[in-house]
């Protein structure tokens, strides 16, 4: 009897982020073809079933389409993936030794964006005991500021509390996966940890804001509090990055 032979465990997940990437750093452009079974497989150098399970991935995210009689097409992921590609954006961008600030940015804007929505929303919903744990909760953020680790796993428990408080099913099974999009993404403690004392003082002022029990004007002030913590973070986001990074080197002139 044959002894099967099994492919190693990442085989797949290895060639799928290889294709992901090219996928999304613009290597591979949408609409195009991918190479056949065989040629591909012999270039991630992996068995065709392995790809098959590798694009049966990028299938399942929207990254490729398979098209009967003629392989697998690349998609547009802008207009068919998911929030979960963000994840694998900054690790991309990471591993590029670069620090995801346009996507950090990104994400900022979606947070203010909606948080406004939801402050208004606790507003008529919230319930006192609701309100007064989302105190508790921003005290116990100022006891861990000096651990990063600690302060980002707070900060998203503060987040929970706030769209747990809307009793909103729907956007808190949205929150699960922005949370698991977050704690995922190398790169992003970063953004919770280099601006930790103004966001305090900005939820102090949110929550102060809670007590007006007035959706309208907390909306309208929710967003003049919110934007300049958001331009604070990622100057001082982008300011880490350049001491990170530190001036290239210039290149070698030639001798005559």
């Amino acid at each position: 009897m044959a002894r099967r032979t099994s492919s190693k465990p990442n085989a797949a997940e290895a060639a799928a982020h290889e294709l992901r990437r090219g996928i999304l750093m613009g290597d591979l452009e949408p609409g195009s073809m991918l190479p056949g079974e065989r040629e591909l497989s012999e270039k991630l150098g992996v068995s065709r079933l392995t790809l098959r399970s590798a694009l049966a991935t990028l299938q399942s995210e929207g990254l490729v389409e398979k098209v009967h009689g003629a392989g697998n097409r690349v998609l547009d992921f802008r207009a068919h993936g998911g929030v979960d590609l963000i994840a694998h954006l900054a690790r991309y961008a990471i591993e590029g030794g670069e620090m995801p600030l346009r996507l950090l940015g990104d994400l900022l804007e979606f947070r203010r964006l909606v948080a406004t929505q939801i402050l208004a929303v606790i507003a008529e919903r919230g319930t006192p005991a609701e309100v007064q744990g989302l105190r508790d909760q921003r005290a116990l953020l100022e006891t861990v500021l000096e651990d990063g680790e600690a302060f980002m796993r707070e900060d998203l428990q503060f987040a929970r509390l706030l769209v747990r408080a809307t009793h909103n099913l729907a956007l808190e099974l949205l929150y699960n996966t922005v949370q698991r999009i977050i704690t995922q993404s190398p790169g992003f403690e970063a953004a919770f940890i280099v601006n930790a004392p103004q966001t305090l003082a900005t939820y102090d002022l949110l929550l102060d804001l809670l007590e007006t029990r007035d959706p309208d004007r907390i909306r309208s002030a929710a967003t003049k509090v919110l934007e300049p913590l958001d331009r604070k973070t990622l100057d001082r986001l982008s300011a880490l990055a350049r001491m990170l990074t530190g001036p290239r080197p210039a290149p070698e002139r030639e001798e005559a």
